[in-house]
């Protein structure tokens, strides 16, 4: 019983916060587990909640971002492209307004009053083709875009950037020729003069300057629009891409947080099992030389350490009434065999006395003969 006691102090010690980790087996275990061993239960369950959100949520968000990275770069090639063909195209407008201006001009240098009005929105239509041609220059010019042009637009661009001087000197002439073509300042031979003077300057070899520069304006265009079309369906493929990658990531962040929920249960559940199923056995086979595996150092395994110290106690036991069993036994023997014994003496000494009172009736049977004559003779 002082054992017993003793064990089971020491179990309870063990419960109430001296830790599991006092027995070199336990210590044992504690170095071989590693630090998930080393947790409690509601720490391990905690820990399994927070990994599977986390790789769920962590899996999503690098989908989004590699996605998202896909679609913005997408995005930024067909802004581009709409920015470049937007100046392209105010570029050859802006082309075509002076052009028509210049005709209107030479048509009303009869008409003085008129020509003025005109002339003031041709210089306007000058002042605006010059800003045209600025931000077109400032677009195209753009390193970061000009990485992003194809070839064939490079080519294109360059192509227009050789006129470059032609038609600014073209706008620069334009305008000093009609300011001094003003109808208002000269006389009606003067005029006809103008306006033929006018038509040639339109019709001379400069025209033909900028009528090539419009020609290369307009397959700027057409290299423009054909980007801007690519840029389109990049962007539709980018956006199946980027349904694409989200719904990967989204499975495989759940396969890889059901495997890990998965460890993490059986991370739990293994120990009780093992634990549950020595305690089957030993309840079902009686087998007190089984001991329970102590595969962790949270509660599962202070439970398996205390059933281990509770088989060998009922082991201890057992083997302490076996021997009890065993002493009782040679007592038993002993006792029958003295009980034999006595037995036997008593039986002697009862044969004895038998024997004896049988002496004594025989001898009381021959007194009596002896009696009965000395009666007679008295």
């Amino acid at each position: 019983m002082k054992q017993r006691s003793h064990y089971l102090s020491q179990i309870s010690a063990d419960v109430a916060g001296q830790g599991i980790l006092n027995t070199p087996d336990q210590r044992f275990v504690a170095s071989r587990t590693g630090w998930l061993g080393r947790l409690k239960v509601g720490q391990k369950i905690s820990l399994g909640y927070a990994l599977v959100l986390g790789v769920a949520v962590i899996g999503t968000a690098i989908g989004f971002t590699v996605a998202d990275h896909y679609q913005k770069e997408a995005q930024e090639k067909e802004e581009d492209a709409i920015e470049e063909l937007y100046q392209v195209y105010r570029l050859k407008s802006a082309v075509f307004r002076v052009r028509t201006k210049q005709h209107k001009l030479i048509l009303y240098m009869d008409q003085p009053k008129i020509w003025q009005e005109k002339y003031q929105k041709f210089l306007s239509q000058i002042a605006q083709a010059q800003q045209t041609w600025v931000d077109f220059r400032a677009t195209f010019r753009n390193p970061a875009r000009r990485l992003k042009d194809t070839p064939e637009e490079k080519r294109a661009y360059e192509r227009i950037m050789r006129t470059k001087s032609g038609f600014d000197n073209y706008l620069e002439q334009s305008e000093i020729l009609f300011r001094a073509s003003d109808p208002s300042h000269l006389s009606p031979e003067s005029v006809a003069s103008a306006q033929a003077k006018s038509f040639n300057f339109m019709h001379n070899s400069r025209v033909f300057t900028l009528d090539e520069f419009l020609t290369d304006i307009a397959h700027l265009v057409e290299v423009t629009a054909v980007e801007y079309n690519q840029a389109k369906l990049d962007l539709r493929n980018a956006e199946r891409l980027r349904l694409q990658v989200i719904t990967v990531s989204m499975i495989l962040s759940l396969v890889v947080a059901a495997l890990l929920a998965l460890y993490m249960n059986r991370a739990i559940a293994r120990p009780i099992q093992a634990v549950t199923h020595v305690a089957q056995q030993v309840t079902e086979e009686s087998n007190f030389d089984l001991q329970a595996p102590i595969m962790t150092n949270d509660e599962i395994g202070i439970l398996a350490v205390s059933l281990n110290r509770l088989i060998q106690e009922v082991q201890q036991l057992l083997a302490a009434q076996r021997e009890a069993n065993d002493q009782l036994e040679v007592y038993s023997q002993v006792l029958e065999k003295k009980v034999k014994e006595r037995t036997q003496e008593l039986r002697e000494k009862n044969q004895s006395l038998l024997n004896a009172l049988e002496e004594l009736h025989r001898a009381q049977a021959k007194l009596e003969p002896d009696e009965s004559e000395l009666t007679s003779e008295t």
